[in-house]
């Protein structure tokens, strides 16, 4: 956590990591271990990158041991609040995409049992380049592999990215982005490791249909 020995303390894991390269499933980060040398713990309306000297080890840890070429998993940290009702800021799940589903019965159980703090947070994870997620839940487990499926879209765009071999930008096949082979080589790939261990969705299935499929 301290900023001035942080980089050697890093330095020294990675090698070692790389020393049991092969005896290394997962690299985890544990936030409430970090947050007690300050004496912080994250409420459930905010996610740990919320958190500034949270967020700030997170990105140190992916910047030395996330790295492609080295290939380690970086594990997201764990999300410990159980269903709580008590809110201080508005809500963090959109309407429309429930609403075009026909299920705001589903956004309204969501945020009654306070996941959409949870499902903000592993979207950011995955953003951050973090995989997968610590769990103290039975309830939590079915919600962050839902979130963790690959899209039709995702798994297009790294089709089209690992086809191409010499080069080059072109438009996503969803017409929404562009693809550029090379700087999007590494993502392409993870992004199929994710979808041989998560699986992926048909075109018309979206991320509410996967989180009605989660939840009883």
């Amino acid at each position: 956590m301290h900023r001035e020995s942080r980089t050697e303390a890093l330095a020294d894991v990675h090698d070692l990591l790389l020393e049991r390269r092969d005896d290394v499933l997962a690299v985890r980060i544990g936030a409430t271990d970090l947050s007690s040398v300050y004496g912080l713990r994250r409420p459930s309306h905010l996610t740990v990158y919320d958190v500034q000297v949270l967020a700030s080890v997170i990105g140190d840890v992916v910047n030395v041991l996330g790295r492609a070429r080295d290939g380690f998993v970086v594990a997201g940290p764990v999300w410990e609040h159980y269903p709580d009702s008590d809110r201080v800021f508005r809500t963090q799940l959109r309407t429309t995409p429930f609403q075009e589903a026909g299920d705001l019965r589903l956004r309204r159980q969501l945020l009654l049992e306070g996941f959409d703090g949870l499902l903000r947070e592993v979207t950011l994870d995955r953003a951050n380049g973090l995989t997968g997620k610590t769990v103290i839940h039975p309830r939590h487990v079915p919600l962050v592999h839902a979130m963790s499926v690959v899209s039709d879209e995702e798994f297009s765009d790294a089709s089209d990215v690992l086809a191409n071999a010499t080069g080059g930008v072109a438009a996503s096949r969803y017409g929404n982005k562009m693809n550029e082979m090379k700087p999007h080589h590494a993502w392409a790939e993870r992004t199929m490791l994710r979808a041989r261990a998560f699986g992926v969705a048909t075109p018309d299935v979206t991320y509410v249909d996967l989180l009605e499929r989660s939840l009883p």
